[in-house]
C-alpha cells in the first residue's frame, strides 16, 4: 500500500511546489507565480474587453522539422496567415532551450476571445486558446510556471490545445491553467493527438458546463488520441469531468496511461471518466476524487484501481459499465446511491476500508462476500465495513442484515507485500434490519491501542493497522501516542481528541473522513491537544484543534530522507493556537469547499507560528485578491517567528516591487531576518521564492514590502568566495536607486540565474578596458627588444639607420569560475583574448667612439585584442626612445628609456539572454580613451668565442614599465558603465643564451643564431582591478587578470651585413608562458609568435 500519500497535508518525497501561477503582468514587470482562481475567473467574465486588449497567447508549430512560434490571431485552420518566427517570443520572461526542446512559460498567456480556427476532421470551428500546439513536436516538453487562461463567449476555449494528429512531449504545470466559455466547451488541457506524460503541481480549472480539466478525445474520421501517465499533485477541476478520456461514437479509441492522484480531482459529473472503447491504465488514488454524479466512471477498459484516499460521487462512488481490473480499497468509497455500481465486469475486489452508500444499497451489480470467500469477478472480499448512512445519524449494514458485517472483527491481510491488521470498531448489528447501533471507538492512550475499553495486546498494535469506524473512529487521550504506517477511516470524524488533552503523532499514516460534509476529519477537544504530522502522512479533510490551547506540529527535527520532502496544505485549518514547522510546508491559497466550489484556504485561530531549524514555511500569495494568503486573517493576535534558521518564504505570484504583504493580526518577530536586516545572505530567514526579489520591513510590525534583493543568492557549496563577492558588487551597482537596472532582467529560476551570472561575469572578467594595458606593455616591450637585440654597430663618428616591420600573434585564456557556478551549466566561463600587434619602427644609431654608441628609436604599432564574448579593443601606439651602448671587451651593455602614447577604441558587447521586454537583448557600448607608457631598461650581453666563428652569448635584461590608463565613459545608454583611471607598473627580468655562427663571404658576412630565453615578471604580475560602476551606481571591480610570471621563448635569427653598408635581418620567436598562479583568476597563454624583418644602412 502506498505510504507516500497526499492532501490535505502531504508529506512526500518529491519537489515541493514553489511556483503555482503568475498574475496578469503589469507594465512595471511585476513578477510572480500564483493567481487566485475565483478572482481570475471573475475578471475574465466581467472584463472581456480589457483582457482582449492585453491578450498574449502562443501557437507553437513544427513544420518540416523546424519549430516556429506565432503570437497573432489567425483566420485559417492551418495558421498560414500567422506571423511565424523561429525565434521564440516573450523571451523577456519565458525560456526556450533548443538543446532539450523545453519551453518554460513564466508569464500569463491569455486569450479572451476567438484567436484562431481549427479543423476537427470534418469542419472548421472557432476557438480561443492560451497555448496551441501542432505538428510533430515529439520530444518537445512544455513547463508552465505561470498562467494559461482562455475565454470564449460562444465557442470552445482551451488552456492548452494539442490539435488533430499533433504530437507533443511531456507537460508539467506548476502554475494555473484555466478555461471558461459562455455557451461552448472549455478545457484546461485538450489533446486531439499524442501527448506525453502530464504532471500537475498547480491548478487546472475550467467552467461549469460540459468542460474537463484534462481531456483526451478523438472525432469522426480522425486518428486515435493518446496520453501518457497523469500525475496530479495539485488541483484538477472540470465542469463535467476532472479527467476525461472520451470520444464520439464510431470515432477511434483513445488511451491514457496510468493516473496517480496525490491531491484533488473534482468533476461536475465525474472525477475521472473513461468512455466507450477507450482505455485507461492503472489508477492510484492517494487523495480525493469526487464527482457530481460519479467519482470514477468507466464504460471502456481500465486497469487496476488502488484507493488509499477518498472516492466520492453524488450518485455512485465508482460506476463501471465496461471492464475494470482488480480494485483494492484501503480508504473510503462513497456514493449517495451506491458506493459501487457495476453493469460490466470487475476483477477481484478487496475492501479493507469503508464502502458507504447514502441510500439503501451499498453496491449494485456486484456482491459483498466474506473476507475469506473464493472471490472472483464481480465479487467483493470484505475485510472492512460496508454500510448505509442516511445523513441523520442512522446506519445500516449492507444488505439490511447482519451478514458479513465485520463490526468488532480483526483480520490479517497482506497488501502490496506488507502485513496489516484490519480492525473494525465494535457495534451492534440488528439481524433483521441491519441497523447499526451502540457504535464504539478505538482509543489510544499512553502509547497503547484499545478497542473501546479493552486493551489490544498485539506487540505492533500501533503500526501497520487499518482502523475502520463510522464516527470518532479513534479517540486520542493522554500520553505519548503514535501511529505508524496506518490508515484511519470514518464517515464522520476519524480522529477525535478527548477533553483531557491528547497527544498524537502520525507517521506515514492516512486519515480519511468528513464524508458527511459537516465533520472535521480530525477534531480537537476542550483540553490542550498536540497533533504532530510527520513525513508520509496524509489528512484527507479539514482539521480543527478544538477549544483548548492546541499545538499542530509539522515534520520533526530529524534529517529528512529527501531534500525536497514537504507538506502541501490544501484544506483550511482552525483551532490550533500553536503551529511548529520542522519540515517544508506550503500553505496554498485555494481549496475545494464541501460544495465542490473553489474557496479561499484559511488558517484561523493561530497565535504562535514557529519555524524550526529544519523548517521552511512557504506562503503562496493571492496577488489577484489583494495579496491575501492563508495567514492573512487568522482572527487572533499572535506572532510568527524563526528558531535556529527556520525560513519563511513568500511565493509572490504576481506581487511585485513595492507592493505590501500584510499578516493581519500576526506580528513578524525580529527573528525573521530579511535581506535588508542581515549582514550576510546566510543570515536571511525571511524572503521570497523569487531569485531577485526580497522583503523589506515597513514601519508596521505585521507587514512587509517587496523589494529587490540586496545580495545575490547565497554561494553554492564549494564555490569561490572571491568570485561571488566581485559579482555581488556588480549586482549591487545594478540595483542602485539611480540605476534601477534590475528591471532589464527577468530571472526567476536557477537556470536564468546562471545565465545572469554570465552577464555579470562578462563585465567583471571580459571587459575590454582591462585588456588594453597588456597591449601597451607588450608594445613597449617589442621596441625595447628591437634595441637590445640589434647586433649591428655603427662606425665611429658615423650613423647607422635601420627600419623594419614586426608582428605579434597570440593571446591568453583566462579562467575564472569554470562551469555551472550555481545549478545549471551555462557553458565555459573561460575568457579567450586573441591578441595581434603589428608595427613598424626606425632607429638611428651614432658611433660616439669605438666603445660607445647612442641612438634614438621611433615606431608605431596597431594593437588589437578580440575577446571571446564579442567585445574588443583596437588601438594604436606611438613610441619614442633613446638609448646608449657601451662595449667593454666581449661585453656589451645597453641602457635606454622610452615613451609611448596609446590611443584605444573599445567596444563592449553586453548580451542579455534574460532580458525583460523593455530591454535590448544585445547592447554595444563604445568609448575612446588613452594611456601613456614609460619604459626604462638595462641589458648586458657577453659574446664568448667557442671556436671557428662560433659564439656562445648569454645575456640579461632588467626593465621597469609604468602605464597610466585613462578612465572610460560609455555615455548615456541604459546600463552603460564608466571606469576610473588606473596605473600599472611592472619590473621584468629576462635572461637567455644564443648560439651564434658567423659565416664570412666575399661581400660581407651572414650571422645565424638560435637560442632560448626565460622571462620573469618580478613585480606587477598580481591580479589587479579597475574601478567601474554603472552610471549613478556604486563602485565595483573590473578584473585585470593575473599575468603569468614565467615565460620561455625559442628564438631564431638570420642577419646579413654587406661591405657596401647594407644591413638586413629576419627573426622569429615562439614563447609559451608557464602558469605559476593557482587562483581561479589565472591567465594561461595560448602560445605567442613574434616575427620581424628589417633593413638598414651603415654610413
Amino acid at each position: 500500500m502506498s505510504k507516500n500519500i497526499c492532501f490535505i497535508y502531504k508529506i512526500y518525497g518529491g519537489k515541493m511546489i514553489e511556483r503555482i501561477m503568475k498574475a496578469v503582468k503589469s507594465s512595471s514587470k511585476k513578477r510572480g507565480r500564483n493567481i487566485t482562481l475565483g478572482a481570475i475567473v471573475g475578471m475574465l467574465l466581467s472584463c472581456t474587453a480589457l483582457m482582449g486588449a492585453d491578450d498574449k497567447y502562443l501557437w507553437i508549430k513544427e513544420d518540416s522539422g523546424i519549430i516556429e512560434f506565432n503570437t497573432s490571431k489567425t483566420n485559417s485552420s492551418n495558421g498560414n496567415d500567422g506571423d511565424w518566427k523561429e525565434e521564440h517570443p516573450y523571451n523577456d520572461e519565458n525560456t526556450w532551450n533548443t538543446d532539450t526542446k523545453t519551453y518554460i512559460n513564466n508569464m500569463t498567456l491569455s486569450s479572451s476571445e476567438n484567436n484562431g480556427k481549427e479543423n476537427n476532421g470534418y469542419a472548421d470551428f472557432d476557438l480561443s486558446y492560451g497555448l496551441r500546439l501542432s505538428g510533430t513536436l515529439t520530444g518537445f516538453n512544455f513547463i508552465n510556471n505561470g498562467s494559461l487562461t482562455a475565454k470564449n463567449t460562444s465557442n470552445s476555449s482551451y488552456g492548452i490545445y494539442n490539435e488533430l494528429s499533433s504530437k507533443i512531449g511531456n507537460i508539467t504545470n506548476n502554475g494555473l491553467i484555466t478555461a471558461t466559455t459562455g455557451s461552448g466547451n472549455s478545457y484546461g488541457i485538450y489533446n486531439y493527438g499524442t501527448m506525453g506524460n502530464i504532471t500537475n503541481n498547480g491548478l487546472i480549472i475550467t467552467g461549469d458546463g460540459y468542460d474537463s480539466g484534462i481531456c483526451n478525445t478523438s472525432n469522426y474520421g480522425g486518428s486515435s488520441s493518446e496520453m501518457g501517465n497523469i500525475t496530479n499533485n495539485g488541483l484538477i477541476k472540470g465542469g463535467n469531468s476532472g479527467i476525461s478520456n472520451n470520444n464520439n461514437y464510431s470515432a477511434p479509441s483513445n488511451k491514457i496511461g496510468n493516473i496517480i492522484n496525490n491531491s484533488l480531482i473534482k468533476g461536475g459529473n465525474s472525477g475521472i471518466s473513461n468512455g466507450h472503447t477507450n482505455s485507461i491504465g492503472n489508477i492510484t488514488n492517494n487523495g480525493s476524487i469526487t464527482g457530481g454524479t460519479n467519482g470514477i466512471y468507466n464504460s471502456g477498459t481500465m486497469g487496476d484501481t488502488t484507493n488509499n484516499g477518498l472516492i466520492k460521487g453524488e450518485t455512485n462512488g465508482i460506476y463501471n459499465y465496461g471492464t475494470m481490473g482488480d480494485i483494492t480499497n484501503t480508504g473510503i468509497i462513497y456514493g449517495s446511491t451506491n458506493a459501487v455500481k457495476n453493469s460490466g465486469t470487475i476483477g477481484s475486489f478487496n475492501n479493507y476500508g469503508l464502502l458507504i452508500s447514502g441510500s439503501t444499497n451499498v453496491v449494485d451489480g456486484i456482491s459483498i462476500e466474506a473476507y475469506n470467500d473464493a472471490g472472483g469477478q464481480n465479487k467483493i472480499n470484505n475485510y472492512g465495513l460496508a454500510f448505509t448512512a442516511d445523513g441523520s445519524g442512522s446506519y445500516k449494514n449492507h444488505g439490511a442484515s447482519d451478514a458479513n458485517h465485520n463490526f468488532g472483527k480483526t483480520w490479517d491481510a497482506t497488501i502490496d507485500g506488507v502485513a496489516y491488521k484490519i480492525r473494525n470498531v465494535e457495534a451492534d448489528v440488528n439481524s433483521t434490519g441491519g441497523a447499526i447501533t451502540n457504535i464504539k471507538s478505538f482509543k489510544i492512550e499512553g502509547g497503547e491501542l484499545y478497542s473501546d475499553t479493552t486493551k489490544i495486546n498485539d506487540s505492533n498494535s500501533t503500526s501497520n493497522v487499518i482502523l475502520n469506524g463510522i464516527t470518532d473512529t479513534l479517540l486520542v487521550s493522554t500520553g505519548e501516542n503514535k501511529l505508524d504506517n496506518s490508515v484511519i477511516n470514518a464517515y464522520g470524524t476519524a480522529v477525535k481528541f478527548d477533553n483531557a488533552g491528547g497527544n498524537l503523532t502520525l507517521s506515514g499514516t492516512t486519515v480519511n473522513g468528513g464524508i458527511d460534509g459537516t465533520s472535521y476529519v480530525i477534531a480537537g477537544g476542550s483540553g490542550d491537544d498536540t497533533l504532530t504530522l510527520k513525513n508520509g502522512t496524509t489528512i484527507n479533510g479539514t482539521i480543527d484543534g478544538g477549544t483548548g490551547n492546541d499545538t499542530l506540529n509539522f515534520g520533526s527535527a530529524v534529517t529528512r530522507a529527501v531534500a525536497n520532502d514537504g507538506i502541501n496544505i490544501q484544506h483550511s485549518i482552525s483551532g490550533f493556537e500553536k503551529m511548529n514547522i520542522n519540515t517544508n510546508v506550503t500553505l496554498f491559497e485555494k481549496t475545494i469547499a464541501a460544495d465542490g466550489s473553489v474557496a479561499d484556504l484559511q488558517v484561523t485561530g493561530v497565535t504562535d507560528v514557529t519555524i524550526g531549524a529544519k523548517g521552511v514555511l512557504t506562503l503562496r500569495i493571492d496577488s489577484a485578491n489583494g495579496n491575501k494568503h492563508a495567514l492573512s486573517s487568522t482572527g487572533s493576535t499572535g506572532t510568527i517567528k524563526s528558531e535556529n534558521g527556520g525560513k519563511l518564504l513568500l511565493a509572490l505570484n504576481g506581487a511585485g516591487l513595492r507592493e505590501t504583504i500584510s499578516f493581519g493580526n500576526l506580528t513578524l518577530d525580529e527573528s525573521l531576518v530579511t535581506a535588508y536586516d542581515g549582514e550576510y545572505q546566510e543570515d536571511v530567514t525571511f524572503e521570497t521564492t523569487s531569485v531577485f526579489h526580497s522583503v523589506k520591513r515597513t514601519s508596521g510590525t505585521n507587514e512587509v514590502e517587496i523589494e529587490a534583493k540586496k545580495n545575490l543568492p547565497s554561494r553554492p557549496s564549494g564555490s569561490d568566495e572571491l568570485s561571488y563577492e566581485k559579482l555581488n558588487k556588480i549586482y549591487q551597482s545594478l540595483c542602485s536607486p539611480l540605476v534601477n537596472g534590475l528591471e532589464n532582467f527577468n530571472v526567476d529560476d536557477d537556470e536564468k540565474l546562471s545565465i545572469f551570472l554570465g552577464y555579470l561575469n562578462d563585465i567583471y572578467a571580459g571587459n575590454p578596458y582591462s585588456y588594453s594595458s597588456e597591449l601597451s606593455r607588450k608594445s613597449a616591450g617589442m621596441f625595447r627588444d628591437i634595441v637590445t637585440e640589434n647586433i649591428f654597430k655603427p662606425e665611429t663618428n658615423k650613423w647607422m639607420i635601420y627600419g623594419g616591420l614586426t608582428h605579434v600573434d597570440g593571446g591568453t585564456k583566462d579562467t575564472y569560475y569554470g562551469k555551472g557556478y550555481y545549478t545549471y551549466d551555462i557553458g565555459s566561463s573561460d575568457m579567450d583574448a586573441d591578441t595581434k600587434i603589428t608595427g613598424a619602427y626606425m632607429l638611428g644609431e651614432y658611433g660616439v667612439s669605438d666603445t660607445l654608441t647612442s641612438g634614438v628609436v621611433i615606431g608605431g604599432n596597431k594593437l588589437k585584442s578580440d575577446l571571446s564574448n564579442g567585445s574588443k579593443v583596437d588601438g594604436s601606439a606611438l613610441y619614442l626612445g633613446a638609448y646608449a651602448k657601451k662595449y667593454i671587451g666581449n661585453l656589451k651593455v645597453t641602457a635606454g628609456a622610452g615613451f609611448q602614447y596609446g590611443d584605444y577604441d573599445a567596444d563592449r558587447i553586453a548580451v542579455n539572454r534574460v532580458a525583460s521586454d523593455s530591454a535590448e537583448p544585445v547592447m554595444k557600448y563604445s568609448d575612446n580613451y588613452n594611456d601613456i607608457t614609460y619604459d626604462i631598461y638595462l641589458n648586458g650581453r657577453y659574446s664568448h668565442n667557442i671556436g671557428d666563428n662560433l659564439f656562445l652569448e648569454p645575456y640579461g635584461t632588467l626593465s621597469y614599465t609604468y602605464i597610466d590608463q585613462d578612465g572610460a565613459n560609455e555615455g548615456s545608454k541604459t546600463l552603460a558603465i564608466e571606469t576610473d583611471s588606473k596605473s600599472f607598473d611592472y619590473t621584468v627580468g629576462k635572461v637567455g643564451v644564443d648560439l651564434k655562427k658567423v659565416i664570412p663571404h666575399e661581400k660581407g658576412k651572414s650571422i645565424l643564431s638560435a637560442g632560448v630565453s626565460y622571462t620573469k615578471i618580478l613585480d606587477g604580475a598580481d591580479e589587479e582591478h579597475i574601478t567601474g560602476r554603472f552610471k549613478g551606481g556604486t563602485d565595483f571591480d573590473i578584473l585585470v587578470a593575473h599575468k603569468n610570471e614565467h615565460s620561455i621563448g625559442l628564438n631564431a635569427k638570420y642577419a646579413l651585413e654587406l661591405e657596401n653598408g647594407v644591413l638586413f635581418d629576419v627573426k622569429g620567436t615562439y614563447s609559451v608562458e608557464r602558469d605559476s598562479n593557482n587562483n581561479s583568476g589565472k591567465n594561461k597563454t595560448k602560445g605567442e609568435w613574434i616575427v620581424g624583418a628589417g633593413i638598414g644602412y651603415k654610413f
